[in-house]
């Protein structure tokens, strides 16, 4: 036969799923804080270096010979060596003519035309070669060569022009750079030095509070077990508290009914319903939980002597009807603690 009513034995249930869900609400928190990391390192300036352009000279093209095929051939064949050629040619035809030799005259034909594709060649090639000669001597001639030097000489003035403006706009560079580069050595890296530091130690400290409240809330939930007896190591999940409690409140079972009434349909109940309960009860204590974690980091961050008060508010909050248990551990707790700094004080 229990020593406590329903009621008391409901209450213990719902202080245990409390203490259960607010100490897996605090584990995530305090898993996601030791995640949490500083704003990366500033990058350092970095010095740009132009690259100078490199001017190329425009060599104007050489001039060439406007000679044409149809001329050359014209100042080859004077007018004396082309009636001189027609002469001879009517001679022959007329000589072959009076000794009735037609043969004579077809032959006379036949020669010709090979006779031109030749000529044709020759001339071609000489022309070609005479024109190679004047397009070379244009090539040389003063006038080209001159112009040649001026464009040089022109791409030369460019370069020193494009030399000296790199220079000019690379000194400002260099300048801007070191201004930089002193104000990042100066001032922005030991503001974020100290900036870093300051987050660190606050990270710590918000890491030690939540250690040590997390200590208090399993030592709590340890303390109301063994005191009470009431819930044996089979029942201790959330999910389970959560099925006991909702029984519990809405009935007049007791709580060794209510676990034989679980027991009967527990493979259903953690496949169907487990989920479901475990949300529930997190969500009842997660959003005041959350709550009390941004005040204690405002007081840790303030750094003022508040951040135990906010802690108790934060136990307050839970509404741990069962109370007085974690109340006098918390209070134990924060008396040793002012006696440690006290002895520390004192030692000093």
């Amino acid at each position: 036969m229990s020593n406590y009513t329903q009621e008391q034995q409901t209450e213990i249930v719902h202080d245990a799923m409390t203490l259960t869900s607010a100490i897996q609400v605090e584990q995530s928190e305090l898993e996601k804080v030791r995640k949490e990391r500083f704003r990366s390192r500033p990058v350092e300036p970095t010095r740009k270096v132009l690259t100078v352009p490199q001017i190329q000279p425009q060599i104007p093209a050489p001039p060439v010979s406007n000679l044409k095929y149809s001329d050359y051939v014209k100042k080859l064949a004077t007018k004396k060596r082309v009636i001189v050629f027609c002469v001879a040619f009517l001679i022959l035809c007329f000589i072959y003519k009076l000794t009735d030799n037609p043969v004579g005259i077809a032959m006379l034909f036949f020669y010709l035309i090979p006779g031109s594709i030749v000529f044709l060649i020759v001339t071609y090639a000489l022309y070609s070669d005479k024109k190679k000669q004047m397009n070379q001597a244009y090539a040389r001639s003063p006038e080209y060569l001159q112009a040649v030097e001026n464009a040089k000489q022109y791409a030369a003035k460019r370069q020193r022009e494009a030399n000296e403006e790199t220079a000019q706009k690379q000194a400002q560079l260099d300048a801007e750079y070191q201004s930089n580069l002193e104000h990042y050595q100066t001032v922005v890296l030991p503001e974020y030095e100290k900036a870093r530091q300051y987050w660190n130690d606050l990270r710590t400290k918000k890491i030690e509070v939540l250690e040590e409240d997390l200590r208090l809330n399993r030592e709590t939930l340890e303390n109301l077990y063994e005191t009470t007896r009431q819930i044996s190591v089979h029942y201790r999940e959330l999910w389970i508290l959560r099925w006991l409690y909702d029984d519990m409140r809405s009935s007049d079972h007791d709580i060794r009914y209510a676990t034989e009434l679980m027991d009967r349909d527990r493979q259903r109940l953690v496949t169907e319903q487990a989920g479901r309960m475990v949300n529930e009860a997190l969500g009842e204590v997660q959003s005041v939980m959350m709550t009390g974690f941004s005040a204690v980091y405002s007081a840790i961050e303030d750094g003022n002597d508040a951040v135990q008060n906010e802690l108790s508010k934060v136990h307050s909050s839970l509404k741990l009807s069962n109370a007085a248990n974690a109340v006098g551990i918390y209070q134990r707790h924060k008396q040793n603690k002012m006696m440690k700094e006290q002895n520390k004080i004192l030692s000093e």
